[in-house]
């Protein structure tokens, strides 16, 4: 099988969302809403390449939002794997909407066991259950 670094390396991925009230504040796109699509198309970039029994999460995201976007415009979002270093993958993006760039940011994103992923979750939410 090939490594990760061979099957992601400069991989990018596309995805296009239509942009509806819930995505807005006052109307316009909210930066919470860019970056939840930000992060899903980085997601499903490398989740595409992964095998069965593992994932990736966000270890750093950051998000340069510049333009306003109305409801009801057309998202697009580009997400390009730009270094892999060990199980540490770094994704740039860019979004536009209809009329032209409206972001830039990257994702560091760590690929980890699921199962390992499911245990360490389970035993911080025991420390909780003793709180409550």
């Amino acid at each position: 099988m090939a490594s990760l670094k061979d099957r992601l390396d400069g991989k990018s991925l596309t995805l296009q969302w239509n942009i509806g009230t819930e995505d807005t504040f006052n109307g316009l796109l909210s930066s919470a809403a860019l970056t939840r699509y930000m992060l899903n198309t980085s997601w499903r970039l490398v989740a595409m390449e992964l095998h069965e029994g593992v994932t990736s999460v966000t270890a750093l995201v950051q998000v340069s939002h510049e333009e306003p976007t109305p409801a009801g415009e057309t998202l697009t979002v580009e997400a390009r794997v730009t270094e892999i270093v060990d199980n540490v993958i770094r994704i740039a993006f860019t979004a536009a909407d209809e009329t032209g760039v409206i972001a830039h940011g990257f994702n560091e994103r760590h690929v980890v066991d699921q199962a390992d992923l499911n245990r360490l979750a389970k035993k911080r939410a025991e420390v909780l259950k003793t709180i409550l």
